[in-house]
């Protein structure tokens, strides 16, 4: 899962309108008849359980939930731990991703080539990564002429896809006012550092390639007002694709009070900056297997991103998602399960970076009309056993408007099962950080589950799910001990069943459109 609050992308902003309680909770609740005698006769306590929405009807339950095992997809983790191990403890773009990929396409052509034809795309993807930390210091502050040495990830810092490597000595700098979103901002910056306050109306990226275009010899970022950290957004198109640019001059992140204390000495104050960066285009893939039953007009697109971060193997982050979804379409594929809709089983690779991977094929899908539109809903599965779980159900009224009452309908899907198991679940929004964001922004619905990344339990969570209250539901998300002994056997099982239940039911649907488009229709 991307992590969302890193980007310099604008995020889908939530409908103002909302129906729903954010947290919606589904779980057994008690109610008491009681009968209480007096006058010598003993209390007599009668307590019936009551559970909403209760169902125990087969319909509930999908027909392959027994052949779904929990030791398969554990398997597959296993498989790609030891890809890890081989590659750094990392599955990236530029680790072992691709050993990944080919591991999931040997097992689909192995066990489910008669059932779905296996296929990639391939496309480019830029990677940056920090070879060294940057130092910066600077003379000419106030009255003395001794040189100050600023502290790495205190008070600046890098800005991913901040250019490659530099040595810059005794730079003068320059205020750039309006935020730099106009190239008329940027008319004094040559062979200058540009100093700039984030937080206008412009991405960051259009305001850094609007100096560097005037010649400015790198970029400084510094913090609006109300903002109490460092910026570590990526200074990129959101949308980067084979032939974009891309930052050859530094750029980095510095706090409010070093950047207003730079232009204050801007008459006087000399700059010296180092880093060493790579950044280089690599070609990576998605793997894809596109079944051979099923109406092609109602198409379905499964998604789960293949990629770890480079910082560790990526065992919940998102091993889980990209194992359950494997496992589903082997156990789909020998069952030979017929469908009414076409599905599409898609591993993403580049998420960890954008979710360029889900944004190709959502580009390539859009050059054709025709073929997108036959294109009905898309479902992501991205973390799926995090270890401190709770069970989210993407809220599909969360999506953008126009999409609201499919995306809605798909939830609703996940919805059935939880209730059916008595389980507890909650809403959580689908703004942005994983491979939906591509589909919804495209005008395709979408809905899905997880089980949480960084985010702290609440004590209320506690109380519902278990766990630790106050300690993050993955505590080592992005990190290198996303191992096997990170992965919550049971939050896979419980996930990947829900998948299985709603993948099933959406395949064979006979009115799956109408299903989508219509409040008052039931999924047949």
């Amino acid at each position: 899962m991307a992590d969302s609050t890193r980007e310099s992308q604008p995020l889908l902003n939530p409908n103002g309108t909302q129906n729903r309680d954010r947290s919606r909770l589904r779980k057994v609740l008690p109610y008491a008849l009681v009968a209480l005698l007096f006058i010598g006769i003993s209390t007599i306590l009668l307590i019936v359980l009551v559970k909403p929405h209760e169902d125990d009807s087969d319909s509930k339950k999908s027909p392959l939930s027994d052949k779904l095992e929990t030791s398969a997809i554990f398997h597959h983790l296993e498989e790609l731990y030891s890809i890890a191990q081989q590659h750094n403890n990392s599955r990236s773009i530029t680790n072992g991703y691709l050993a990944s990929a080919e591991y999931v396409q040997a097992q689909l052509i192995t066990n489910a080539k008669k059932y779905c034809d296996v296929s990639t795309q391939e496309f480019k993807v830029p990677v940056w990564s920090e070879i060294e930390v940057p130092e910066m210091s600077s003379t000419g502050i106030g009255s003395g002429k001794e040189e100050i040495r600023y502290q790495n990830k205190v008070d600046f810092k890098n800005m991913r896809y901040g250019g490659r490597s530099a040595t810059l000595t005794k730079q003068h700098i320059q205020e750039v006012s309006a935020h730099g979103c106009r190239a008329d901002d940027h008319r004094k910056v040559k062979d200058r550092v540009a100093v700039i306050e984030e937080g206008g109306p412009c991405e960051l990226w259009d305001a850094a390639h609007l100096a560097e275009k005037a010649g400015a010899s790198a970029v400084i970022f510094y913090n609006r007002p109300n903002r109490t950290v460092l910026l570590y957004s990526r200074i990129r198109i959101t949308e980067w694709k084979e032939g974009d640019p891309l930052m050859s001059i530094p750029v980095l992140a510095a706090t409010r009070s070093l950047g207003k204390t730079l232009i204050q000495n801007q008459e006087t104050v000399l700059l010296n900056l180092k880093t060493n960066n790579r950044l280089t285009v690599e070609s990576t893939i998605n793997v894809l297997c596109t079944t051979k039953k099923g109406d092609d007009d109602d198409t379905i697109v499964l998604g789960a991103h293949l990629d770890s971060v480079p910082e560790g193997p990526g065992m919940v982050d998102n091993g889980s998602g990209a194992s359950s979804l494997l496992e589903i379409a082997l156990v789909l594929a020998k069952a030979d399960y017929d469908l009414e809709n076409k599905i599409v089983f898609s591993w993403w690779g580049a998420e960890e970076i954008g979710l360029l991977g889900s944004r190709h094929y959502v580009r390539e899908l859009s050059k054709d009309s025709k073929r997108k539109a036959k294109v009905a809903m898309n479902m992501n599965f991205d973390m799926l056993a995090s270890p401190n779980y709770v069970p989210y159900i993407h809220d599909g009224k969360t999506a953008p408007k126009g999409l609201v009452e499919p995306s809605a309908k798909i939830d609703h899907l996940f919805i059935e099962y939880f209730d059916y198991k008595k389980e507890p679940y909650e809403y959580t929004d689908m703004v942005a950080g994983s491979d939906f964001l591509p589909f919804l922004l495209g005008g395709i619905p979408s809905g899905g589950i997880l089980t949480g990344a960084g985010e702290k339990k609440s004590m209320e969570q506690r109380k519902l799910f278990g766990g630790f209250a106050n300690a993050p539901l993955d505590p080592c998300y992005h990190q290198s001990c996303d191992t096997l002994e990170n992965v919550s056997k049971r939050a896979l099982k419980q996930m990947s069943q829900a998948a299985l239940y709603a993948i099933t039911r959406v395949g064979k649907a006979d009115n799956l459109r109408e299903w989508l488009t219509d409040p008052k229709v039931e999924l047949k």
